[in-house]
């Protein structure tokens, strides 16, 4: 209980706050009656909190996704909205201050009987720590963030990525080829629903969008003149990348001058995984999904040696460490050429010459390897291949989309060399 006490002709009032703490606070005043409110008024705010005060935890998980998370990418928060909704559904009409750690580990115990995936649960772990952190900044939750514990998801990253001859195979068939008996109109329908597709993943391997950028790019986000495109920002940042050569003609042939560059690709991944199972790509590959172009994009640079700074700047990420971790992927050449560079050299993968024990034969070339070569660039000698110029893609053999794919107004290239 407090007590007024003067200084002079002014009322102090001498009290003990919340934390036990004696406070000696001025009442600026020097009439008792008017102190004796004021000392009230100090003692009232360091009682507990009404129940009132605090809030349900639908509430709670609504403002944090709705209002917390604003600034996010649409991506993100719609992400969020479903997991906020696994929880509120899971953990029932409670309060936040009624919320406690066996509750919730009865949750992460409930979902995963459920079948739900461990990376899921550690999701809709972080939506529910968010919104009870958000919920104690706006004193609706007065308890510990402790009562959500700690959760490993198990994730690991995907490490799929396509060489140059996967991902030309993948563009070949992104649409199951018509029957012998299809009419003219049918067959123009299925190629331009085949340009508009290679367009779509052309532009992934060639641009580094994700998805959800990709298919909020306008034709007015395309400079064809300076050469650039201005990816829209995303779930990373946005950013401007440079046209590369095999991106031109399909540009200029496909351009219409304002609206979508491409056509939303609601079944992208399920259509992705059938062009690679047609195209009879490793079993690992299979079900390829439109990161994994984005990976195989990043993963091109980093064998070629780009620096990782540049490479997390052109995926739009903010530090190296998504390149590190997920996005460089490295091949076997590469690593070998790495070995190579050690003092004294290294053989791996050249054949030794082995002296001759039989009786000679017929004159032939004998051979010998001087370096280590990348087995793509040595796969084909056909004239539809050729070498590209060195460029910002890495320089490995060329591959080349046959005219039969190419948009009507871009025919008088021969054929689309894609590094």
């Amino acid at each position: 209980m407090g007590r007024l006490y003067r200084r002079g002709k002014t009322l102090w009032a001498d009290y003990y706050d919340r934390d036990n703490v004696r406070q000696r606070v001025s009442t600026r005043t020097t009439d008792p009656v008017v102190a004796r409110a004021r000392l009230r008024d100090l003692e009232l705010q360091t009682t507990d909190r009404a129940p009132h005060q605090t809030e349900a935890l639908d509430a709670a998980l609504s403002y944090f996704v709705d209002v917390v998370c604003a600034s996010k990418s649409s991506g993100t928060r719609r992400c969020y909205d479903q997991k906020q909704r696994h929880v509120a559904t899971g953990l029932g009409d409670v309060k936040c201050d009624e919320l406690t750690r066996e509750l919730v580990e009865r949750y992460i115990a409930a979902r995963l009987k459920a079948g739900a995936h461990t990376h899921s649960v550690h999701k809709e772990l972080v939506v529910l720590r968010g919104a009870l952190k958000a919920a104690k900044a706006r004193e609706r939750f007065h308890g510990s963030l402790e009562v959500v514990p700690e959760f490993e998801s198990g994730y690991v990253p995907r490490t799929t990525y396509l060489t140059p001859d996967e991902f030309i195979a993948v563009i070949d068939h992104l649409v199951q080829p018509p029957g012998p008996k299809a009419k003219p109109k049918t067959l123009a329908k299925v190629l331009a629903r085949k340009q508009r597709r290679a367009l779509y993943c052309l532009l992934i391997v060639y641009g580094s969008p994700r998805r959800g950028e990709l298919e909020v790019l306008d034709w007015s986000h395309v400079d064809l003149e300076r050469g650039t495109i201005a990816i829209p920002k995303g779930k990373t940042k946005g950013r401007p990348i440079a046209i590369h050569e095999q991106l031109r003609p399909w540009l200029d042939a496909m351009h219409e001058g304002s609206g979508p560059v491409v056509d939303p690709w609601s079944n992208v991944t399920r259509d992705l995984e059938w062009a690679a199972k047609r195209a009879g790509l490793p079993t690992a590959k299979q079900k390829l999904t439109p990161n994994d172009l984005r990976r195989t994009f990043a993963s091109w640079l980093v064998q070629e040696g780009v620096s990782l700074y540049v490479v997390s700047r052109l995926l739009g990420h903010s530090s190296t460490r998504m390149v590190e971790l997920v996005y460089g992927q490295l091949d076997d050449a590469t690593l070998i050429e790495a070995i190579g560079r050690l003092p004294g050299g290294c053989d791996a993968g050249v054949p030794h010459e082995l002296p001759h024990v039989a009786q000679p034969g017929a004159g032939g070339h004998s051979a010998h390897p001087t370096s280590i070569r990348n087995s793509v660039e040595e796969s084909f000698a056909s004239s539809s291949f050729e070498v590209p110029r060195d460029g910002v893609e890495p320089p490995t053999r060329g591959f080349s989309v046959l005219t039969e794919l190419a948009p009507k107004r871009a025919l008088s290239q021969t054929k689309l060399r894609v590094v």
